[in-house]
């Protein structure tokens, strides 16, 4: 049992101390690729661990509460700072996928030099077509299939192509998964492991309140040092 007895602390050591609890809130080291699986790993290690020994607080008797609150609020800080550590290194992990995974969209959806010409003239013919309901329920294969087309939305404001912001980067998005599959599927998977920051942070929060009561801890205030000089000297 935890030091703390409220539903909420009961809860989360229930959640951390079984493997299937900690891939749901932390994440599952399976489902990414190496370096944020091996970030996540270690970080399942420490949970695991630090909810053991927090759980065992309990029965230490050669501590007072308040001693073991003490305990208990040193390894909630020392696993805060392990997920401070994996929250960075999966953030700059995903910051730096997405920007080359993105760099590799943006260089083969790039029209080829000396196209202008022809990117013009594909974005006045989309233009014509805008009130085609024919025609655009057509345009995502036609930039799916089409490398030119995609070109052309993207390389220019999205009313020149006679489209809304939104639907040319929707269009955009399609001609990537088309033309750039790898690229696609790096951003793709960059963007998942940043989505787990969110529920990295809510785990952050929740380690302090569950780990010790700091009003307990405070009795170790009133502790007499008897190893100061006898008699004042």
């Amino acid at each position: 049992m935890p030091l703390v007895k409220t539903p909420t602390a009961k809860q989360f050591f229930q959640t951390m101390q079984i493997d299937a609890g900690r891939r749901a809130h932390l994440g599952n080291p399976e489902a990414f690729p190496a370096q944020p699986a091996t970030s996540l790993t270690k970080l399942h290690a420490v949970m695991a661990d630090a909810v053991k020994r927090a759980d065992a607080l309990e029965w230490d008797k050669t501590r007072t509460p308040a001693q073991q609150h003490n305990a208990g609020r040193k390894l909630a800080e020392a696993t805060v700072a392990e997920i401070k550590k994996s929250r960075a290194a999966l953030k700059k992990w995903a910051d730096d996928e997405t920007a080359a995974g993105m760099a590799e969209v943006e260089e083969t959806l790039e029209p080829e030099a000396g196209k202008s010409a022809l990117m013009s003239e594909l974005r006045s013919f989309l233009r014509s077509k805008s009130g085609d309901a024919d025609f655009q329920a057509k345009l995502r294969g036609l930039v799916e299939t089409d490398l030119r087309y995609a070109a052309a939305i993207g390389s220019a404001p999205a009313e020149l192509s006679g489209l809304s912001s939104d639907r040319a980067a929707k269009l955009r998005i399609y001609a990537a998964a088309a033309h750039a599959p790898e690229a696609s599927k790096r951003v793709a998977v960059a963007q998942e492991v940043a989505a787990l920051d969110a529920k990295l942070a809510a785990v952050e929060a929740e380690v302090a309140p569950s780990f010790y009561n700091a009003g307990i801890e405070a009795g170790m205030a009133s502790a007499v040092d008897i190893s100061a000089p006898l008699g004042g000297e």
